[in-house]
């Protein structure tokens, strides 16, 4: 599906939709602006909003050894347009493309209740399956460029029904559970003998000054058979431009079993948060990834938490790049570590990551990471990789 075709076939259903529905049901919607383009009735019961991301990278690479597998060049990494909206207060939806691979694939495409009864927020289609703080938090608001070693463990997206409920009267805590189905890039997938059961739980012993102070901890696990009765666990360098590091190629099993525990806490503008992801097969046999990381706000602002998804979110800079002022400056350094030594490759793999982000404002912000990354030799990779990649981000 092109970009043409796409918007075309939007502008045609929202136009036929406009003139199909009765006068009498029809209500004025205002037009605000939150970050986004949002448009919603006087009651707040119907509501419709326009988004996107577009985060542009350039990447430069070095390899100790100069064999040359990692390439310069550039890369629209994600170029995304979403439509998500609520109708009649209670039924939400949401569909996001992303055009940043070259076709139209499907990232978040689902319809929900923000209140089912005992089964609380539901959502049905095609979503993160609940495993992880740095899974949960958007890659619109993540620390570095790419996430840690632990994304070749964690499961993704996937289609299914996902329910969550918020814990204690300050909803300082967090369960998330669902059912799903392994699919492809466009929410489909027909896998005999194939689902997974994935469960997230959080918990805030402290959340003190707006937020500005707070411990978060949780778990998540997920049971899962196996699509084709076989797995398989590689990784790059940190870099989505970079080839793969570690590969376990194909494994013989039928079932994993994944245990993921995390930790972070924020002091102003400190922040650190660490995670663990294990996945143990049908022979016992194990892969492990974990990162640890801190970040701190030179300009002094905090990274935000959202008590909902239990993750973090928008940075909004005290005086925006401007006349106002010169924006959110943040440095950051992490340590992350994969180690499959118990697959049929005996492979693992370490890197260090520094990172600078610039926020211009709330929609806004330039990335630097200085990437280091030394798979062990007995891969047959065995060479250092010094990556280096700049990003130019908008959402909205």
């Amino acid at each position: 599906m092109t970009w043409r075709n796409w918007t075309s076939g939007f502008i045609a259903v929202l136009t036929l939709s406009i003139y199909t529905t009765p006068l009498d049901a029809m209500q004025e919607m205002n037009a605000t602006w939150k970050n986004g383009l949002r448009f919603s009735t006087a009651d707040g019961e119907n509501s419709i909003s326009l988004g996107g991301r577009l985060q542009i990278d350039a990447g430069f690479f070095s390899e100790d050894s100069g064999t040359d597998a990692e390439q310069d060049g550039v890369e629209m990494r994600r170029a995304r347009l979403a439509i998500a909206g609520v109708i009649g207060g209670n039924v939400e939806f949401k569909t996001q493309y992303d055009f940043g691979g070259g076709d139209a694939d499907f990232k978040d495409a689902y319809v929900g209740l923000k209140d089912a009864g005992f089964l609380g927020h539901v959502r049905v289609g095609q979503i993160k399956e609940p495993m992880g703080l740095e899974w949960a938090t958007s890659s619109k608001y993540i620390t570095f460029a790419e996430r840690s070693f632990t994304s070749a463990i964690n499961p993704g997206r996937n289609t299914g029904l996902l329910s969550m409920h918020s814990l204690g009267a300050d909803d300082n805590g967090s369960v998330a559970i669902g059912y799903f189905k392994d699919v492809n890039g466009y929410g489909n997938g027909q896998e005999d003998h194939q689902s997974s059961l994935t469960g997230r739980v959080t918990y805030l012993p402290f959340f003190e000054d707006s937020g500005h102070r707070l411990l978060h901890l949780g778990a998540s696990f997920s049971k899962r058979d196996s699509s084709g009765g076989s797995v398989r666990y590689h990784a790059d360098s940190l870099s989505h431009m970079g080839t793969d590091i570690v590969d376990s190629g194909e494994i013989s099993s039928t079932s994993a079993d994944l245990f993921g525990a995390e930790v972070a806490y924020l002091q102003g503008p400190w922040s650190a948060q660490a995670e663990l992801i294990t996945s143990t097969l049908e022979d016992d046999s194990e892969v492990s990834a974990w990162y640890a990381q801190g970040s701190y706000f030179l300009s002094g602002e905090s990274r935000p938490y959202k008590k909902s998804t239990a993750s973090f979110s928008r940075v909004k800079p005290k005086a925006n790049y401007g006349k106002e002022g010169s924006g959110a400056i943040e440095v950051a350094i992490r340590v992350q570590e994969i180690e499959l030594e118990e697959m049929l490759s005996n492979e693992n793999a370490e890197a260090l990551s520094i990172g600078i982000n610039w926020y211009l404002n709330a929609n806004a912000r330039v990335m630097f990471n200085a990437i280091q990354a030394s798979p062990d030799a007995a891969s047959g990779y065995g060479n250092d990789v010094h990556s280096y990649v700049m990003r130019f981000a908008v959402n909205f």
